[in-house]
């Protein structure tokens, strides 16, 4: 059985579209606000959206989910062996 086989028989166990952990606009919104108070309601849709666009584009060239899947998955056989 290949791999892609193996995740479609896993896939049926559980809902794989779940998101693990999910990082919104309200939390880029709630950043600004503790980084600019006041200020930061002069800003416009515009800065918004550039806001989001940056935070996602530091995300991904930061963020290796690899490592931490992979760390999850470690202690996740730890606790399984127990």
């Amino acid at each position: 059985m290949n791999h892609a086989e193996i995740v479609s028989c896993l896939s049926n166990l559980t809902d794989p579209s779940t998101a693990i952990f999910n990082i919104t606009i309200y939390d880029v919104m709630n950043a600004i606000a503790c980084r600019m108070e006041e200020d930061s309601l002069s800003l416009s849709v515009e800065d918004l959206e550039l806001a989001r666009e940056e935070v996602t584009a530091a995300i991904c060239h930061h963020l290796d989910i690899r490592e931490y899947i992979d760390m999850g998955l470690d202690a996740w056989e730890v606790s399984r062996k127990l």
